[in-house]
């Protein structure tokens, strides 16, 4: 297909009129797809942490656990409920400069401060998870080093993808942005 017969084609192409108020509505934050799938993901997580937290004590022994391993524990599970509620206000309030480049940047440099947390809660969450589970089990040597190695793998492996998966999409934003210089 030639360009001139592209050009015609999308030129022809009626697009769909909103009015004002059908703007403003899609704008709402109820409306927002996006703001929406985040509000069902939070809803089905808290209300799964919500049920173990409830059958933790008896059917992982938190009983038997003293006060502040169960501490660690909750503190381990609420920690990503309250990423992910920082998660959502990045994603809410996106634009807050004048134009759009400025905007893009702006959120770039929020985007590389949400990496890093995202990665730090996830650290939490896994140790939080591990010193409840490890703890009371009696340990020799080879199971300290087992446990070690395991608690390293979950740790890098879950810090290297979540960075590459981040890095990838910074890079995105990066590539956007100089695209529009």
């Amino acid at each position: 297909m030639e360009f001139d017969e592209l050009k015609s084609m999308w030129s022809s192409i009626a697009p769909q009129t909103k009015t004002d108020d059908e703007i403003r509505e899609m704008l709402k934050e109820n409306k927002h797809p996006v703001l929406k799938s985040i509000r069902k993901q939070f809803a089905i997580e808290i209300t799964g942490w919500f049920a173990f937290l409830i059958c933790y004590y008896s059917m992982f022994d938190g009983a038997t656990k003293p006060m502040l391993i169960n501490i660690v524990l909750v503190i381990a599970i609420i920690t990503p409920l309250i990423h992910n509620l920082y998660g959502y206000n990045f994603a809410k309030y996106l634009v807050d400069a004048p134009t759009v480049k400025k905007s893009l940047e702006g959120y770039l440099v929020k985007m590389r401060i949400f990496m890093f947390s995202s990665i730090t809660t996830r650290v939490i969450f896994l140790s939080g998870l591990f010193t409840f589970f490890a703890y009371g089990i009696d340990f020799d040597s080879s199971k300290y080093f087992l446990l070690a190695a395991v608690i390293l793998a979950m740790v890098f492996f879950q810090g290297f993808f979540l960075y590459k998966i981040w890095m990838k999409r910074i890079m995105d934003l990066r590539n956007t942005l100089m695209g529009l210089s």
